[in-house]
């Protein structure tokens, strides 16, 4: 289902509605950007040579790791890239880190709506996240919430909408 939002066809927020992924390859100097970007200069994101010597206990990464907020930013950004052109935005989202973010990965985000309910004239969304590297580990997984416009769109019945793939 489609309809015309601020900037021309998008899709309707509807349960089971997957968001279109972003993927990224990550490298040194996005680690590098987002640190200058953040203010957030720990050497785990930087320092090779540190973190070589850098205790975690039985964990050893090998290398630098990116900023989970790195991560994070690219979910959002999946979240963004639909609900804002829809005349939305993305409210909140929670996610937990489950695995670094190497240099030379590359993380591809994913998104489900998982209920949808009218609220006047705007429908709050909420859908399940994730952000995985390209051999299928999960590295950050959670929920997001936010709100669309409603009142343009056809049809619509006042309480939750049930629309499932």
């Amino acid at each position: 289902m489609r309809w015309t939002g601020l900037d021309g066809a998008a899709p309707v927020i509807a349960i089971g509605y997957e968001f279109p992924p972003v993927e990224v390859l990550v490298t040194r100097e996005m680690i590098r950007a987002y640190a200058a970007a953040s203010h957030d200069f720990n050497p785990l994101h930087l320092d090779d040579d540190w973190m070589k010597s850098a205790d975690f206990g039985p964990t050893r990464f090998g290398s630098v790791i990116a900023h989970g907020l790195m991560t994070y930013s690219l979910v959002t950004r999946m979240l963004t890239d639909v609900v804002y052109p829809l005349g939305g935005w993305h409210e909140r989202c929670e996610m937990r880190f489950t695995a670094p973010v190497l240099p030379g990965d590359t993380v591809r985000t994913a998104g489900r709506v998982t209920n949808v309910r009218r609220m006047g004239d705007w429908l709050r969304y909420a859908a399940s996240v994730e952000a995985r590297k390209e051999d299928g580990t999960v590295v950050a997984t959670g929920d997001a919430m936010g709100y669309v416009p409603a009142a343009t769109l056809p049809d619509l019945a006042d309480d939750t909408i049930q629309r499932r793939r």
